[in-house]
């Protein structure tokens, strides 16, 4: 195989493996939102991957999501249509309990903190994958996969995996993170996937 190019991961020998090409990274420090405009998410692919680092919130127990939007950030979906089935578990649950939910009525895409909130202490905090697929696709559905880990306000580890559905055939070209409730840090990388 052949050398990396600055900016740009390679998967090499994997089944349907490929490129990931650095887009925009932000940093967030005692934010309200982070917003990844249409000049990141344009027609030139069809998956994206966003990577949450050293997700920290001011509310103890809480969630970070995202909020989509179809006219480059005018207005975001928040009606309640974003539909949901999770799976997550806790370092002092059962051997092989997995709990489980699920839901039609998000005002956002939950990408950590959800069944088990984010914990505020020093050591507490977070971290997720979210893969979005064809986002500026004009087929009917929009999904996303969000995959993350974090200790909670006690302390326990979570793990949690989350895929999410937005029955709309309208193209998305803008996206925006948002917090519950308070503020939040942590660094956002967004990928384009060749």
């Amino acid at each position: 195989s052949g050398a990396t190019a600055v900016g740009q991961l390679s998967f090499v020998d994997e089944p349907g493996g490929g490129s990931l090409v650095k887009l925009q990274s932000q940093t967030a420090s005692s934010a309200s939102t982070v917003t990844f405009t249409s000049t990141y998410l344009t027609s030139t692919y069809k998956v994206y991957q966003l990577h949450c680092t050293a997700i920290d919130l001011s509310q103890d127990g809480g969630n970070i999501g995202i909020q989509t939007s179809t006219d480059n950030g005018s207005s975001y979906e928040t009606a309640g249509n974003y539909k949901n089935v999770r799976k997550y578990s806790r370092d002092d649950t059962g051997t092989d309990a997995i709990k489980s939910g699920h839901g039609n009525g998000d005002d956002r895409i939950r990408i950590l903190g959800t069944g088990y909130g984010v914990g505020t202490n020093s050591n507490e905090g977070g971290v997720s994958i979210i893969t979005i697929f064809d986002p500026l696709g004009t087929g009917k559905g929009k999904f996303f996969k969000c995959e993350g880990c974090h200790f909670d306000e006690n302390n326990k580890l979570v793990v949690q995996e989350h895929t999410f559905a937005l029955d709309q055939s309208a193209a998305i070209n803008n996206f925006k993170i948002i917090p519950a409730s308070g503020t939040f840090s942590g660094t956002f990388t967004l990928y384009g996937v060749e």
